[in-house]
Order: structure tokens, then sequence, then C-alpha cells
């Protein structure tokens, strides 16, 4: 009983973080400024470039892993590398938890590839993307319409995760084999071939690539919504967006993005053009989940 208790009692309050925060971001929207905001001629170009640069910049973020793992040897087409990252965006979408597409993904590519290797090499990504998206932003910042102290709280929190970051790639590179005085620790660290420099430089050069793309595509979901707003906003939005998506208290993230990119939008838009923007820029998202999930059933029939 308490084995069952523990493993759907977070699953149950994830489902409701999101019934809560989806509310609390619903019930400010008005249905007829969403429709003048976003159901109009001049949206759908910006619709088109948002949803572009989504593409592009997660085939960028995915050749960094990509990258990384092949100094392991274990060197991963670019079209099978596309499919396993639509899959992990479908998964982490509709499953409790934010990783769980990463875990899908780091599944499947462990039947074909060292497991330890593959940890790595997704795990090295994903801090390595963390402090790329928010060196974007710091270095975009002079040019951000936010004035005063939210534009210095922004540059403290972007600066702080950015060190997080660093933290974590020097613990991962350190290995279970240091860490052994610290067991806890140690038994989280994946065992596996760290990537030489060069690989993390060319991977953080990829991702910083794909997080400008990401940038663009906040952006221009505002600009879909009524306001285009610097890219240098989009870049600090869409970081400390993602920071507030961390903790697992919703499914998919749901409801906490759409929360904290229209208050963060209202830092320098309208209250109706930053909700609007922030339900473009979901919409966007959910099209890409619904390309996942029609990869995820062409993999399920080839399986059948």
């Amino acid at each position: 009983m308490n084995d069952t208790l523990r493993t759907w009692a977070p699953r149950v309050l994830q489902v409701v973080g999101l019934i809560v925060t989806g509310t609390l971001f619903v019930r400010g929207l008005d249905p007829e400024t969403l429709r003048q905001s976003l159901v109009r001629p001049g949206a759908l170009p910006w619709f088109g470039l948002a949803f572009s640069c989504y593409a592009v910049g997660m085939i960028a973020n995915g050749l960094a892993w990509r990258g990384l793992l092949a100094t392991a040897g274990d060197p991963v087409p670019v079209g099978e590398m596309i499919r396993h990252d639509l899959s992990s965006t479908f998964w982490s979408s509709v499953l409790p938890g934010g990783m769980a597409g990463e875990l899908v993904k780091g599944v499947r590519l462990a039947r074909t590839a060292d497991a330890g290797a593959v940890a790595v090499a997704l795990v090295a990504s994903r801090l390595i993307s963390g402090s790329a998206s928010c060196i974007l932003a710091l270095a975009l910042l002079p040019w951000s319409a936010v004035e005063g102290p939210p534009r210095l709280a922004g540059a403290a929190a972007l600066a702080a995760v950015t060190g997080i970051g660093v933290v974590g790639l020097a613990v991962l590179r350190l290995g279970p084999a240091v860490l052994a005085r610290w067991p806890a620790l140690s038994a989280r660290v994946p065992v596996g071939r760290f990537p030489p420099t060069r690989a993390l430089a060319v991977a953080f050069g990829q991702t910083f690539v794909g997080h400008t793309a990401f940038a663009v595509y906040c952006s221009a979901a505002f600009a879909a919504a009524g306001a285009w707003i610097p890219v240098a906003d989009g870049a600090t939005f869409l970081s400390l967006t993602s920071v507030a998506e961390l903790p697992p208290i919703t499914v998919g993230g749901y409801g906490v993005r759409e929360l904290t990119l229209s208050r963060l939008g209202m830092l320098v838009v309208s209250e109706p053009i930053a909700e609007a923007g922030a339900v473009a820029f979901s919409l966007v998202a959910t099209g890409m989940v619904l390309v996942g999930g029609i990869v995820e059933l062409g993999r399920l029939r080839r399986s059948r």
C-alpha cells in the first residue's frame, strides 16, 4: 500500500497542479480579446515563423546530444535523432514529470548504445543547454525592454542558473568514483565516458544557436498576438519560464508555463497581449507535441 501511495501520489499532485495553475491562467483570459489577437490574417505568418524557429531550435539541441554521444562511439543518424526528440517532446507533454520524454529517449537509445554513455550524453547536453540559454539571455540583456529592478532580478536568476549548470557539469565530470565519499550523490551520477572538451564546446555552440531560434520563436508568438517583443526579452522570458517548469508540479509544464510567460510578458506589453502571447506560444508547442504523437503512432505501427 505504501509503495502504491508513493507511486501515485506525485502523479495525482501533478494533475491537481495542472488543474490549479491552468484555472488560474484561464480565468483571466478574455475570449473576445484572444479572438481578435490570434484569429486574424496577420497572425498566420508569425505562427509560421514561431513553428519554424521551434523546429530549428529542436534540431540544433538534438545535434548537441548526438555529437556528445558520438564521442563514445555510438553515432545516431540525424533522422533517428529527430524522431527521438519528437517522441521525447510528446511524452514530456502527456506524462507527469518534465523528464519523462528524456527517460523514454534514453531507454530507447540504450538498446543499441552503451547505457552509461547515453546517460552522460543526455545529462551533459541538458546542462549545457540550460547554461547556453541563460548566457544568451544575459548577453542580450542590454537590448531588453525591461528596466529597473525586474531586469536586475532577471539577470541574477540567469547568472545563478548558469552557475548551477557549470557545477552540474563538473560533478558529472568527476564521476561516481571520485564522489564515492558521498554515496547519495554518487548514486545519481551517470557512469559513462565524459565527452572531451572540444565536443562540449561544439555542443554549446549548437545549443546556443538552438536557443537563439527559441528566443525568436517566443518573440514571434507575441507578435502573433499583436505585439513583437525584443528577441532579448524572448530569450530571457523563455529561460526563466523553463526554470519555472523544472519543479514537477504539473503535467508537461502546462499551466506553469502559461502563467509564468504571461506575467513576464506584462513587463513589456499590455496584459491582454501578454496572455494572448502565452496562448500563442503554447499553441505552437502543442503543435509540435502533435507531430511527436504522429511519430509515436508510426513507431507503434512498425513495431506491430
